[in-house]
């Protein structure tokens, strides 16, 4: 996720690969492999195209939102364990009634990445899923990964719920959500959790959703 954030930044500055390599220091297979998702950045990197492409902060704010959801999957899969609740796969602990054959499709959605919204601005996201695995979808939540209401990030409730649907149904999740003081790119992560948070789709090939939108400052 912060790989093609990266790419967006660098593309909609207009700066080459191979110019980024040069004016950073950094290899342009590293960079490229980089954006690609296939190797981790450093927070240095980061941090240079962030300072490089005017992001003020932007991407080191989704690095930080991204490492805290991490560590609190981390950390609700101990208790887990501790508890003798239920398994744990990859990504974190899984709900009661997990079913492998269970599938989510995002089919719809409003406010486009890169949407321009000014400042402190209140505005409504909708995602359109469509139940397209075999199981039935009960009590489920829409929850933001990282915390929701940290100054200078894309601010959302913790958690939406998710309309019941059985195989086959679609629905709609609405969110409000505001955008940040700082003027730049922003972006919110969410996944489908039950309510205590465990994720329904915990692998790695099952990404979340987000919204991405670009801060202006006042008209």
């Amino acid at each position: 996720m912060i790989g093609a954030r990266m790419r967006e930044l660098r593309e909609a500055a207009g700066v080459p690969l191979t110019r980024a390599a040069t004016d950073s220091g950094w290899d342009k297979g590293h960079l490229s492999r980089v954006e690609r998702g296939h190797t981790k950045p450093s927070r240095e990197l980061i941090e240079w195209y962030d300072d490089s492409f005017g992001a003020n902060q932007a991407l080191v704010n989704q690095l930080m939102e991204l490492d805290a959801a991490v560590r609190a999957g981390r950390d609700m899969s101990q208790r887990d364990i501790r508890r003798h609740v239920q398994p744990v796969l990859l990504g974190g602990s899984v709900p009661i009634d997990h079913h492998p054959d269970d599938r989510a499709e995002l089919v719809g959605e409003t406010v486009p990445d890169g949407t321009q919204v000014r400042r402190e601005e209140t505005f409504e996201k909708t995602w359109v899923l469509r139940n397209s695995g075999e199981a039935s979808w009960h009590d489920r939540w829409l929850t933001r990964q990282g915390a929701a209401g940290t100054p200078g990030w894309l601010r959302s409730p913790a958690r939406e719920r998710v309309p019941d649907a059985e195989p086959g149904e679609i629905v709609t999740v609405a969110m409000t959500l505001q955008s940040p003081s700082q003027v730049g790119a922003s972006t919110a992560y969410f996944k489908i959790t039950d309510e205590a948070g465990r994720l329904y789709y915990p692998g790695l090939e099952s990404p979340p959703l987000y919204c991405t939108i670009f801060t202006t400052h006042e008209p």
